[in-house]
């Protein structure tokens, strides 16, 4: 279900606090204009069909890198799993509850069935409304919106979508922990945030006693609890933008095609194989009858010779679909200073395969125009 909208804040909030974490900020002074490229020449035209060859087909198209670990259900919030509460069977993502709740086989099922739903469904708005009330109706979103300090404004057009960070220890080549997966890369005026919201909901299923009366005991095997299980984690991490040292983009992006011809034997013989096999039958029935005789004859050596040119003589072509596989890899490393652990660090973000390349280059376009260290307003940090 989607967060419930957070309460207003006093009219003593700072502007900073209340602004939402998709609207840019104006960008200080344009830099010097940059050169108009030439308009790219224009393609060559496709050859032309060439007669007496099959049309193509439409090609088969996987590709083999998208494969996020998980789903957006906000502008920062992701999920491992998407919630299927309202689906025929809303415990799917625990395995063994879905398997028992799809080996049921009882009398008046279709209505039990409904009742274990409606159950399903009505813990977890009893989940979903507490969840609530512990975090004060604030979401993600809401909370990440409320670190903005005063002054400070959102200048990258749009969050950065990554898959995964990870942090490096550059003396050893250490990895440090095991990364986070689903974040948002956002350029401020002031800092670098790294914000990952994450909320699921898991329904459970299994075997319960339940009370039991005289009139109508429970049969056997047949009671059950339902259970629902809401929960949700925001890490928020600030990088002062004048503790980033260094920035490398690695975007890499691969494309295949393949696709199978074959020289098929011409199916004519197997259409003279029938006709030699019709004039054999005619010469079994023909009954000495010599205009039956002659038929059968001529029918059976046309078709049998016949099959025998067509099956080794001659062929036909034929073309398959045409097979396509993408695959891409990019990634942003960026060089910094972690003042928790005070020691310089790497931080590699791997950008989702939806990010869209021309905006994750304009995003750090963004964070080297407000990086001092970046921009050359200032000497490069030496951390030794």
């Amino acid at each position: 279900m989607p967060p419930n909208n957070p309460k207003k804040d006093d009219d003593n909030a700072s502007p900073a606090q209340q602004m939402p974490l998709s609207a840019p900020a104006t960008a200080p002074a344009a830099p010097a204009q940059q050169p108009t490229l030439s308009a790219p020449a224009t393609a060559p035209a496709a050859p032309a069909q060439q007669p007496g060859l099959p049309l193509p087909q439409q090609p088969r198209h996987q590709n083999i890198t998208a494969r996020e670990n998980f789903v957006n259900i906000g502008s920062i919030t992701t999920s491992t799993m998407s919630d299927p509460i309202n689906t025929n069977n809303p415990f799917q993502n625990d395995f063994q509850s879905s398997r028992l709740y799809q080996s049921l086989n009882t009398p008046n099922e279709d209505n039990f069935r409904k009742a274990i739903i409606q159950r399903a469904r009505s813990v977890n708005s009893v989940a979903t409304r507490n969840h609530t009330q512990q975090t004060s109706g604030e979401s993600g979103e809401t909370l990440i919106s409320r670190m903005l300090i005063a002054g400070e404004n959102i200048v990258s057009s749009t969050p950065l979508r990554c898959r995964s960070v990870k942090a490096t220890e550059p003396k050893t080549m250490n990895q440090l922990g095991n990364g986070r997966i689903g974040l948002r890369a956002v350029v401020t005026s002031h800092r670098l945030l790294l914000v990952d919201a994450n909320k699921n909901s898991v329904h459970k299923i299994k075997h319960a006693v339940t009370p039991s009366s005289v009139l109508s005991p429970p049969r056997p095997k047949e009671s059950f609890s339902v259970e629902t299980l809401v929960s949700d984690d925001v890490w928020f991490k600030p990088i002062p933008l004048n503790c980033v040292t260094g920035i490398e983009i690695l975007s890499s992006h691969g494309s295949e095609a393949s696709a199978l011809v074959s020289n098929n034997r011409h199916p004519g013989w197997f259409l003279m194989l029938l006709v030699g096999v019709l004039g054999f039958g005619t010469l079994l029935v023909s009954n000495d009858d010599e205009n039956l005789v002659i038929t059968g004859f001529i029918l059976a050596a046309l078709g049998f010779v016949g099959s025998m040119v067509f099956y080794s003589f001659l062929a036909r072509s034929k073309v398959y679909a045409p097979r396509s596989i993408v695959y891409k890899e990019r990634k942003i490393s960026l060089g910094i200073y972690d003042t928790i652990s005070n020691r310089p660090l790497i931080l590699e973000l791997e950008l989702e395969d939806s990010q869209n390349l021309s905006t994750a280059y304009d995003w750090c376009r963004v964070l080297q125009q407000y990086t001092p260290q970046l921009s050359s307003e200032k000497e490069p940090l030496l951390l030794l």
